[in-house]
C-alpha cells in the first residue's frame, strides 16, 4: 500500500526494519499520524479511510477506528472527502527524519530548484522543511528570517546526518506555536500561549532547552528497557498463542475425526434399528390387515350360510308339509348355531383400529435400548360376533345357550380355575348384578335410581347405557330359566318389571317394558329357575309360580347382610339360601335337600354352578365352593378381590361376576372360567 513514487520521504537500509507501516507492513512512506499518535503511510491511511469511514445514526460526522488501538477518530468536518481528510492528517516529521538514508540522498535533487524547473543536486537536508536542498538554497535559509532557525545537515556527512535528529513539535491547541516548555504540575507539554493561559501560576515549569540531557537519556533508557521487556513478553504471548492455535487446530482435527467415526457408528446403529423397526411395523401391519381379511372371509361364509337358510325356509314355507318345515328348521338353525359357535371360538374379533405415532426420540432409544420403540397398535373388540348373536333368532339363541351350558357341564367344577378379565369401579355398594350378554352386565343403582349397562369386553369396564327408574331397583334375574339373556326381571321391592333389552349396535341398548307385576308381599331378591321362582324380603322367603304368585312362604334372615340373597339352579328345581352360616338347598316343594357344615367368616351372596355345587362369598378375597350334598368344599382365591360380597354366574357357566366391598374400594370383577 506504500506509494513508491512519493518523493517526500524514502526509507534507509539501516532503519527500514525499525519503521514499518502497520497496514502494508512495508517501509513507511510519507508518514502520517492520527490523533492517537499511531503512524501510517499516507496512501495506506487514505485507503483505510475510504474503506472504513462511517457515520453513526445519531451523528453527521464520519469517523474511523485506529487500525492499531481502535480509538474512534472523527473527520475534521462534515462532508470532507477521503483525500482531504488524509491530507489534513499531520506528517510525522520525526519518523520521516529517522527514516532517511544518506546513500540514497546523495543522488537527490534540490526540491526548491525542482519547483523552478531546474535540475540541481541536493547536497543538504533541511530538517524543518524535510526536503533536500542545494548550496544556494542553503544560503537562502540564512537570509530569510523565518528560515534562519532551520537546522541543515550535509547529506554526505553520515555522522552529522544521524546525530541530533530533531524536529519542531507544534502545540495541538494553538496552531503554529512550537512546544518549548513542560509543566510538571500538570504533566503537560506547553507552548508560550499555553504557559500564559493555563500554567501562569504553576511553580514547576521548565523550558525544554533546560532539560538535562543525561537525565532524559537515563529515563529513556529505563523506558526502552521496559518496552523491550514488554515487547519480549508480548512476543512470548504471541508464541504461546501460536502454540495454542497449533495445538487447538491439531486437537480439533483429531476430535472431528473421532466424532466422524462415532457418528458413522451411530448412523449405522440408527440405520440398523430403523431397518428392524420397519420390519416389525410391516409385520404388525401384515398381521392386522390379515386378521381383518380373515374376519371378512368368516363373515362372507356365514353370510352365505344365512342366505341359504333363509332361501330354503322361505321356499319350504310355501311348498312343504309342517313336518318337513319343522325338521328342516331344526337342522338349519342347529347348523347355524354350530357355525356361530365356531366363529365365536375364533380369536379374531379384536381388530386393529389405529396406529399411534411412536415416540420419536430415537437417539435416546438407541442409546438406552439399542432399538426403536414400536408403533402402538390400538385394537378394539369389533362387536361383530356379539351383534350376530343378538340378531340370531330366539330359538337359535336358546339352543346356543343350552349347547354352551352342556359344554361347560363337562368340566369338573370342583377343579375349575378363574381368570380375571375385567373390572368396574363403583361409586358405592351395588349388591346385585346380571349378565345380559357375553360382554355386557346390568347393575342396579340407588342414587339416582337407575339401571346401568357396562361393557366388560376390555380390562376396564365402561358404562354404555343408563336407564333411569322411578323407584330404586334391587335384584335382577333372567326370565324363563335364563334361556334368553335379553328378557330380565327387575325387583323394585313393591313391584316387578319385565324388561326386554336389545342392542341396536355394540354400544347402543334399548329397554322395553314388557310387563309390570304388582306384588302382594315385598321382594328384594329374586331368582328364576326352570321350574319355579324364588324370592325373599328382609324377613321372609318365597317360592312362587308364574307372575310371582306365592306358593310357599317361610321365615327368613339376611344373616347379617345388608340385603337378602337367594339363588336358583340353572338346570333343576333347586334353590339355595343361607341359614345360621350354613348353606341350605331346597326344592320347589320347599323340601330341604341338604345343609352344609358351618361356614367360617360372614357368608353373603351365593349361586349354583352347572353341577349344582354352591359358590358362596365369605367376606374375604375367597369363594367357598360347597359340593352338592354339603360334605365337601374348597376355597377359591380370586385375583383383584379384597372382600367378596355377591357372586353371579353367566347362564352358560362360562363367566362369573363377583362384587367386592373392601375398605379400599368398591368394585365388581369379571372372571373367565377355565
Amino acid at each position: 500500500m506504500a506509494d513508491p513514487g512519493n518523493s517526500t520521504t524514502e526509507l534507509s537500509d539501516t532503519t527500514s526494519e525499525l519503521f514499518h507501516c502497520p497496514i502494508c507492513l512495508e517501509g513507511i512512506r510519507n508518514p502520517k499520524y492520527l490523533p492517537c499518535l499511531h503512524t501510517f503511510c499516507g496512501s495506506c491511511i487514505e485507503t483505510y479511510i475510504s474503506s472504513t469511514a462511517t457515520c453513526k445514526e445519531s451523528e453527521n460526522v464520519r469517523a474511523i477506528e485506529c487500525p492499531i488501538c481502535r480509538k474512534r477518530i472523527e473527520a475534521p468536518r462534515e462532508y470532507i472527502s477521503n483525500e482531504e481528510w488524509s491530507s489534513a492528517l499531520p506528517q510525522n516529521k520525526l519518523v520521516a527524519n529517522m527514516c532517511l538514508v544518506s546513500k540514497k540522498g546523495e543522488n537527490e535533487l534540490c526540491k526548491f530548484c525542482q519547483r523552478k524547473g531546474k535540475t540541481v543536486s541536493g547536497r543538504h537536508w533541511c530538517k524543518v522543511c524535510m526536503e533536500t536542498i542545494c548550496d544556494d538554497c542553503k544560503d537562502l535559509h540564512k537570509f530569510v528570517p523565518s528560515l534562519q532557525n532551520h537546522k541543515i545537515v550535509t547529506i554526505a556527512d553520515s555522522g552529522e546526518w544521524r546525530n541530533g535528529v530533531e524536529v519542531e513539535e507544534f502545540c495541538a491547541e494553538h496552531d503554529g506555536k512550537v512546544i518549548d516548555a513542560f509543566c510538571y504540575n500538570h504533566d503537560n507539554l506547553c507552548c508560550s500561549i499555553c504557559l500564559v493561559k493555563h500554567h501562569r501560576t504553576c511553580q514547576n515549569v521548565e523550558s525544554l532547552e533546560d532539560i538535562a540531557a543525561e537525565k532524559e537519556e537515563n529515563d529513556v533508557a529505563t523506558i526502552l528497557s521496559s518496552l523491550s521487556k514488554m515487547e519480549k513478553s508480548l512476543e512470548n504471548m504471541q508464541l504461546n498463542n501460536q502454540a495454542k492455535l497449533t495445538h487447538l487446530n491439531s486437537k480439533k482435527d483429531a476430535i472431528c475425526i473421532d466424532a466422524e467415526k462415532k457418528i458413522e457408528e451411530l448412523k449405522k446403529k440408527l440405520d440398523d434399528a430403523h431397518e428392524q423397526w420397519v420390519k416389525r411395523f410391516e409385520q404388525t401391519h401384515v398381521d392386522s390387515v390379515g386378521n381383518i381379511e380373515i374376519v371378512s372371509d368368516e363373515l362372507k361364509r356365514f353370510s352365505t350360510s344365512v342366505h341359504e337358510t333363509r332361501i330354503l325356509l322361505q321356499s319350504l314355507m310355501a311348498n312343504s308339509s309342517p313336518k318337513q318345515l319343522f325338521i328342516t328348521k331344526h337342522k338349519q338353525l342347529a347348523q347355524m348355531a354350530d357355525h356361530m359357535s365356531r366363529m365365536k371360538s375364533l380369536d379374531i374379533w379384536d381388530l386393529a383400529e389405529d396406529y399411534a405415532q411412536p415416540n420419536l426420540d430415537f437417539l435416546s432409544q438407541i442409546l438406552t435400548e439399542n432399538k426403536f420403540k414400536d408403533v402402538d397398535l390400538t385394537k378394539l373388540s369389533s362387536g361383530m360376533i356379539e351383534t350376530i348373536l343378538q340378531m340370531a333368532p330366539v330359538v337359535m339363541t336358546k339352543d346356543d345357550i343350552m349347547r354352551r351350558r352342556r359344554e361347560m357341564s363337562k368340566k369338573d367344577w370342583m377343579k375349575v380355575e378363574f381368570s380375571k378379565t375385567s373390572e368396574i369401579s363403583l361409586p358405592y355398594d351395588v349388591h346385585y348384578g346380571l349378565f345380559v350378554d357375553d360382554t355386557k352386565i346390568l347393575l342396579p343403582f340407588r342414587d339416582p335410581s337407575s339401571l346401568k349397562i357396562f361393557d366388560v369386553s376390555t380390562a376396564t369396564g365402561t358404562c354404555i347405557h343408563t336407564e333411569n327408574c322411578e323407584s330404586r331397583p334391587y335384584d335382577l334375574c333372567h326370565a324363563r330359566g335364563a334361556l334368553n339373556l335379553h328378557e330380565v326381571y327387575v325387583s323394585f321391592n313393591e313391584f316387578i318389571v319385565l324388561y326386554c333389552i336389545e342392542f341396536a349396535t355394540k354400544d347402543v341398548a334399548n329397554f322395553t317394558k314388557l310387563q309390570t307385576i304388582q306384588l302382594k308381599e315385598p321382594m328384594k331378591t329374586i331368582s328364576c329357575g326352570p321350574a319355579a321362582i324364588f324370592s325373599a324380603s328382609d324377613t321372609k322367603a318365597y317360592i312362587c309360580i308364574q307372575d310371582f304368585i306365592i306358593k310357599h312362604a317361610s321365615e327368613f334372615s339376611t344373616e347379617g347382610s345388608l340385603v337378602p340373597f337367594v339363588s336358583s339352579s340353572m338346570t333343576s328345581d333347586l334353590h339355595c339360601f343361607l341359614s345360621e352360616s350354613h348353606v341350605v338347598v331346597a326344592n320347589s316343594s320347599n323340601e330341604f335337600i341338604f345343609r352344609s357344615d358351618r361356614l367360617n367368616g360372614r357368608p353373603t351372596g351365593l349361586t349354583f354352578d352347572p353341577h349344582d355345587n354352591v359358590l358362596v362369598c365369605t367376606s374375604n378375597n375367597k369363594l367357598k365352593q360347597v359340593r352338592h350334598g354339603g360334605k365337601e368344599s374348597r376355597d377359591i382365591e380370586l385375583a383383584g378381590i379384597g372382600e367378596s360380597y355377591n357372586v353371579v354366574l353367566h347362564p352358560t357357566g362360562e363367566k362369573m361376576l363377583v362384587m367386592d366391598y373392601s375398605d379400599i374400594e368398591e368394585k365388581c370383577c369379571v372372571y373367565q372360567i377355565l
